[in-house]
């Protein structure tokens, strides 16, 4: 951490005063098990877990500071003690004070579905150019995630990823005050977080701030003209958008964009049309709706003047985020009796998360996978979904009957509705289960060398434990 950080300094920034000589602070942690000497432990009460209650480890591992919503249980004299009544209020002011020591491009990444792969592509883009890049990690995009972020700069650092996401109305005010951008993107618009959201329509309100906020501000943005909402955006916009600060994609040559992409998965590939160039990009993730992603942060990051080899050179050290279209390969030997025969199995692990549009993605992907053998569609519920939710789980029959889906192995409560649909329409090859056990058990013996299998959830239904257990087949 930056000099920038002591005592005195966090005491004038949360305007409380202390007593005796300031003193430098190393870093700012909110996890004790990450506490190092010199460190400032803030105390956040999550779901699971009150930091509150690891503030003596957290002092016995060298904090010298403390932020806190209560009064430390026994005294502590060679501790700074600063008592705020909101503590994840107080380590977002910290951020943000933080964040405006930093004269760099912070881009952020908005959008119902996309935004953690599209912030990962757009990261590795950047290497290409960049040497000290920062990125959110993992999908680190609240409340408390995007402060962490901030406070995660460098001096070195040169350029800042920052996913934002939103789940309730006004979220996305906050969260761009405190990131203060200067380039932005919108990924996509989808049903996402509707318990508080209600409907698509003011989830696509409250992520096209972002897109209001870059035009007040005058900020470049990448526009994605095959979403209707943003599309819808642009043509209500344009007249006020200044030609130099905006760039349009799409895959679809209809929309006429500035950045046209063809996805070409036989040869993995996405290639790119622009006025200045044609090129062609390894597509390190399969699917369209990847190569979608491609596009969109091939698109952003021109705008910081990347050249198509340096884009090419920083995509060749592209990561795939955790859960996020992970690709497995499941050798089967005969033994155990785990499976019948030998062979490979390919799993597609997408287990993080799981909404409509990302459900359907998945879906197509599995479809075209090309397997020799049956396609398996292991799919848990889809949370956060609102008054709508049965709708949404229904209508997922309609991809898997068109994407003509082998077997659907499926899980959690919700789930039924989708089980019900099925079989209504006559599909008579899925199956629900109660527990991930039962299910395992069902699903292992069926796998077949040339088979495909999705694994699809919501992060609450924990499908990574499915995930993990074929694999130890």
């Amino acid at each position: 951490m930056s000099s920038f950080w002591n005592t005195q300094q966090v005491a004038e920034i949360l305007h409380q005063k202390i007593s005796g000589p300031s003193r430098e602070i190393t870093s700012i942690t909110t996890d004790s098990r990450s506490a190092t000497p010199g460190c400032l432990f803030v105390a956040i009460q999550g779901d699971a877990f009150d930091g509150h209650d690891f503030i003596p480890q957290a002092i016995e591992k060298g904090a010298i500071a403390i932020l806190t919503e209560r009064p430390l249980s026994t005294a502590a004299p060679e501790v700074t003690v600063f008592q705020v009544s909101s503590t994840l209020n107080a380590v977002r002011e910290l951020a943000h004070a933080y964040r405006k020591q930093f004269d760099i491009p912070f881009i952020a990444v908005v959008g119902a579905v996309g935004k953690t792969t599209t912030k990962e592509l757009i990261s590795s883009l950047l290497l290409g150019k960049y040497e000290h890049v920062l990125k959110t990690e993992g999908s680190q995009n609240g409340f408390l995630g995007i402060p962490l972020t901030l406070l995660a700069l460098k001096p070195e650092t040169q350029i800042a990823v920052i996913e934002i996401g939103i789940d309730e109305i006004g979220a996305m005010d906050q969260h761009l005050a405190l990131v203060e951008p200067t380039h932005a993107i919108l990924t996509a618009i989808g049903p996402e977080h509707l318990h508080q959201l209600k409907t698509v329509e003011i989830a696509a309100e409250e992520e096209l701030k972002a897109f209001d906020y870059a035009l007040q501000e005058k900020l470049p943005i990448a526009i994605n003209l095959s979403d209707e909402f943003v599309s819808q955006w642009f043509q209500n916009h344009q007249f006020r958008l200044i030609s130099d600060f905006f760039r349009t994609y799409s895959l679809h040559g209809s929309h006429n964009p500035q950045f046209l992409g063809e996805y070409r998965p036989e040869k993995a590939e996405l290639a790119v049309r622009t006025n200045e160039w044609t090129e062609s990009f390894h597509l390190p993730l399969p699917g369209e709706h990847h190569a979608h992603n491609l596009l969109a942060a091939i698109t952003m990051v021109s705008m910081l003047g990347l050249t198509p080899s340096q884009m090419k050179a920083g995509l060749a050290r592209f990561k795939t985020a955790y859960g996020r279209t992970e690709i497995h390969t499941l050798v089967l030997d005969g033994a155990h009796g785990a499976s019948r025969g030998t062979g490979e199995v390919r799993i597609i692990g997408d287990h993080y998360n799981s909404n409509p549009t990302s459900a359907i993605a998945a879906l197509k992907l599995l479809a075209q996978e090309n397997a020799s053998g049956t396609t398996h569609a292991v799919l848990a519920d889809m949370l956060e979904l609102g008054d709508d939710e049965e709708r949404f789980h229904r209508e997922l029959a309609s991809s898997i009957l068109s994407f003509s889906i082998g077997h659907v192995w499926l899980y959690g409560d919700r789930m039924r509705w989708l089980q019900d649909e099925l079989h209504q329409r006559g599909y008579s090859h899925s199956r629900h289960f109660a527990t991930h056990d039962e299910l395992i058990r069902a699903l292992r013996p069926e796998l077949h060398s040339g088979d495909r299998v999705l694994i699809k959830g919501s992060r609450g239904m924990k499908m990574e434990s499915v995930l993990k257990a074929l694999l130890e087949i």
